[in-house]
């Protein structure tokens, strides 16, 4: 076989490794699904920022890192800061997210960006919700893949029993949500767990390492003198 033959088979090859990597890239989910505990198993592997090494503060943009992966909360207009004094009372320990700002005004409009390649799933414990949220999230081409109202605890619970779940897992990766609500209203976010898409270039050398061990197998005859 010449050389032409040889590298355009191996250009071939190639060509469907680095297809089947993106393929396995691919989420699984097939449609856009709502998760309301964090034992869902789209959150199985997920990692989990509970606040709790966080430093009580007030932001109007805060990055969470857990390695190199995490998310960053925005806020679209006041303040919002890490609460160390409500969560426990919340059924939650430690710290935790809390949407009032430093005025003392609630401020429940804000804009959750994931790292990286995006995440498959996330969720959330979510506390002391007294007005209707919309949660809505978006691909990293700024697609929108799924809306949902997330509705008040009360009048349905009262006092410290106002505790709930919200995630998701779409059809698509989700680069980010966003966050909007009918009023102004305090809750608490806590227990944040997301897991991150694995990395393009990783997966594209898992590839390229099986493709290697396929053309070791397949090497060519020596030829004939």
């Amino acid at each position: 076989m010449s050389l032409v033959s040889d590298a355009r088979r191996f250009g071939s090859n190639l060509a469907w490794g680095a297809t089947l990597c993106l393929l396995a890239l691919a989420p699984l989910t097939a449609s856009a699904t709502l998760i309301t505990s964090s034992g869902d198993a789209a959150l199985s592997g997920a990692l989990v920022m509970t606040f709790d090494s966080e430093s009580p503060a007030y932001f109007a943009s805060r990055s969470f890192l857990i390695g190199s992966d995490g998310f960053t909360v925005s806020s679209l207009a006041d303040d919002l800061h890490i609460d160390n004094s409500f969560c426990g009372s919340f059924g939650t320990s430690g710290s935790c997210l809390d949407t009032i700002g430093s005025n003392n005004s609630p401020n429940d409009d804000f804009d959750v960006v994931f790292t990286g390649a995006g995440v498959s799933a996330f969720g959330f414990a979510l506390n002391a919700l007294d007005t209707d949220w919309t949660i809505e999230t978006y691909d990293t081409n700024d697609n929108l893949l799924g809306s949902y109202v997330v509705p008040s605890q009360s009048p349905g619970a009262t006092g410290f029993d106002r505790r709930g779940y919200f995630g998701a897992t779409e059809v698509a990766l989700i680069q980010y949500f966003t966050v909007r609500s009918t009023g102004d209203d305090r809750a608490l976010i806590d227990d944040f767990a997301f897991v991150p898409a694995p990395e393009p270039s990783a997966a594209l050398l898992a590839g390229l390492g099986l493709l290697g061990l396929a053309s070791v197998g397949r090497s060519p005859k020596p030829r004939r003198s």
